[in-house]
């Protein structure tokens, strides 16, 4: 019972000497290609040296770089390790109370340099939905409509809408956090997409718009013959 008792405290004091001795620092979350400090605290340490680096990719590269001490806290700056999107992992060493201990700790880095907050993705994806959705709506009511000018009130709103949606896929995939590959196709086929969405909707303006002079010209007792030269009357 006594041994289990001295394990017991051994432990506890093991855990408030790392604590204590050498502390891993929250770096928090870096921008893409931006220079960084890497930061290390330790109380007693007479030198940290961050000895390796581990990529998104899984890529592993040994180095020994030197921090540089301030008061506690050891530092070193580097402008080589944001050129990926994701998390980073960094491991060091530091003599802690004389004995070389090792240390490891993560970042995350962003396009912007912004954590991604928790249910961002959904929201977003929601928002063009919805704002597509309206854009799907107006176009159909844009179809029920036989005023002339509602009719193309009605269209060019879809349109608008539709370009509101582009616009936000586009801005959405710029701010996302994905490997850069990933993120240029992404940009490619949002932007693709919406050419075609957009060149659909202004030839069904056009229509719409053709299709409504016509009606009224046909209300009025004038109609355009569109197989034929000229002006002819319907009635």
């Amino acid at each position: 019972m006594a041994k289990l008792g001295v394990i017991i405290m051994l432990l506890i004091v093991t855990s408030c000497f790392l604590v204590e001795g050498a502390t891993a620092t929250d770096i928090g979350t870096k921008k893409l290609d931006d220079c960084i400090d890497l930061i290390q605290t330790c109380a007693d340490c007479t030198y940290v040296n961050f000895s390796s680096y581990t990529m998104p990719n899984g890529t592993r590269v040994v180095e020994e770089w030197s921090g540089v001490k301030s008061g506690i806290t050891f530092t070193y700056n580097n402008c080589n390790i944001t050129n990926q999107l994701d998390e980073w992992w960094i491991d060091g060493h530091g003599d802690v109370d004389g004995t070389d201990t090792v240390f490891t700790y993560s970042y995350d880095v962003t396009t912007t340099g912004n954590p991604t907050p928790n249910g961002m993705p959904t929201f977003q994806a929601g928002l063009i939905f919805i704002i597509f959705g309206v854009a799907c709506f107006l176009l159909v009511l844009s179809s029920q409509m036989e005023e002339i000018a509602f009719k193309i009130f009605f269209l060019v709103g879809s349109l608008i809408f539709l370009i509101a949606t582009m616009l936000t896929a586009y801005m959405v995939s710029m701010d996302g956090n994905v490997a850069a590959a990933t993120n240029a196709t992404t940009l490619g086929l949002v932007f693709v997409l919406s050419m075609i969405l957009i060149i659909v909707f202004i030839y069904i303006l056009i229509r719409q718009t053709v299709s409504a002079i016509e009606m009224m010209r046909i209300k009025q007792g004038t109609s355009w013959d569109l197989g034929g030269v000229g002006l002819n009357k319907a009635y």
